[in-house]
């Protein structure tokens, strides 16, 4: 980018989407604990994206996923992703999800799963919220 041109998006006060680290538009926390395990971190908006990071906990005897999932300000889904599964100790997972509409997503659900799938606590936060319940 020249120096003219950013001095013009300077001005007019522009951001570029694409540009790394760019910071999230707003962030909201979430905390999914059942019995000694749990899915618990972040969820961040971007204008076309969603990203969230958490710390996914499973045992020997109860493996756990954790699951996303975007949807628009009409109520239809845009993206939805999960974790591969997590059996012994915590671990660091991340699910991005894609929100290309205008505005990106207005609201998200996070799940915490059994290892086969079976929902067993779930939160929803919409965009401009702070935590997820």
């Amino acid at each position: 980018m020249t120096v003219f041109a950013a001095t013009l998006a300077a001005i007019a006060g522009l951001t570029l989407a694409s540009a790394p680290g760019a910071a999230a538009e707003d962030r909201a926390s979430f905390d999914l604990t059942v019995g000694a395990t749990y899915f618990k971190g972040t969820i961040e908006f971007y204008n076309r994206s969603v990203t969230v990071n958490g710390v996914l906990r499973g045992l020997s005897t109860g493996c756990r996923r954790g699951a996303a999932w975007a949807f628009a300000s009409s109520g239809s889904t845009l993206d939805n992703r999960s974790t591969t599964a997590v059996c012994n100790g915590a671990v660091s997972k991340t699910i991005p999800l894609t929100a290309d509409v205008p505005g990106g997503a207005a609201e998200v659900e996070v799940d915490l799963l059994e290892g086969n799938g079976y929902r067993i606590a779930s939160c929803h936060v919409q965009r401009g919220f702070e935590y997820c319940e």
